[in-house]
């Protein structure tokens, strides 16, 4: 089947009538009904019922006009999306991202990306990732960068894999984290989920909480201040004088990765595909585990 075969099906459809639907396509009748009939030797079904002189589609033929009609659609979109692109990029992009990310990581990225499609413009909120994630599924933004891929069924790539690093004034001993004062940052569902699995792993007693917090410099104030220990990821900066440790399960480091999910389909694609360009996509099997194993402290 090629896009005529397509086109062909469609039309007939939609007049219900070989000879206006020949006229719409610019050849005779007899043509459009010998077209007809290889197309019916090609898939081995028959479009049509008998039923004298008027077209009566059968159930093959029914279900592949409504086909026809999507292949169409689908075929347009596509040649309007490689149009768009070849273009220079106008438009506004709509971006959703945790807002540690936003901080640390996504500044440079942006700078460049606005060197280079100085035609875009650029919306972008910030918060946690399940808030961002939401946005994303009633298309509010364009593209979430977040700590889940949540299964998404549509584009997606993971851009960053960072440790999570336990970092305190002093050196801890770990196997006395249960009875030590935590600094607790709001990390977000996910991230909290896979840090709680982790201690339920190795503690039989829940952390001792002394602050719950829900900003990052907030948070490392504290811990500057020898007021408890934190859990944050290792992306960014760390002063000098704070102690740091990874912690890990089954000998691996807990990881902290970014999704980039977005509408692949959109037909904002143009403004789309060029941000999603500017990521390098780290995803491999073993990266799609989130969920750690149990193993004792390290």
């Amino acid at each position: 089947m090629n896009d005529k075969d397509w086109l062909i099906i469609h039309t007939v459809w939609q007049h219900q009538n070989i000879t206006r639907a020949a006229e719409q396509l610019y050849t005779s009748q007899p043509a459009l009904s010998y077209r007809l009939k290889q197309i019916e030797r090609k898939l081995g079904i028959a479009l049509f019922e008998e039923s004298g002189r008027k077209i009566t589609f059968s159930a093959q033929g029914r279900y592949l006009a409504q086909h026809a009609a999507k292949v169409l659609k689908d075929a347009q979109q596509l040649r309007q999306t490689l149009e768009s692109l070849s273009q220079p990029r106008q438009g506004e992009l709509r971006i959703g991202v945790t807002s540690n990310y936003a901080a640390y990581r996504l500044p440079d990225i942006l700078a460049h990306f606005a060197e280079i499609h100085s035609g875009i413009r650029v919306h972008l909120v910030s918060g946690l990732s399940e808030e961002m994630y939401q946005q994303l599924q009633r298309e509010e933004v364009h593209v979430a960068l977040v700590k889940d891929d949540y299964h998404w069924r549509n584009g997606k790539r993971l851009v960053d894999v960072d440790d999570y690093w336990l970092v305190s004034k002093q050196p801890l001993d770990l196997r006395l984290l249960p009875q030590l004062p935590q600094i607790r940052i709001n990390h977000g569902g996910h991230v909290t989920h896979l840090i709680e699995r982790w201690w339920n792993a190795n503690y039989s007693l829940p952390p001792r909480v002394a602050m719950q917090v829900d900003k990052l410099e907030v948070c490392l104030a504290m811990v500057e201040h020898g007021l408890g220990y934190a859990i944050v990821s290792s992306y960014q900066p760390l002063s000098e004088h704070l102690h740091r440790q990874p912690i890990s399960v089954a000998g691996e480091a807990l990881k902290s990765r970014t999704w980039l999910l977005y509408h692949h389909d959109s037909r904002d694609a143009s403004v789309i595909l060029p941000f999603v360009e500017m990521f390098s996509d780290l995803s491999n099997p073993s990266d799609q585990s989130l969920a750690p194993s149990e193993s004792a402290p390290h």
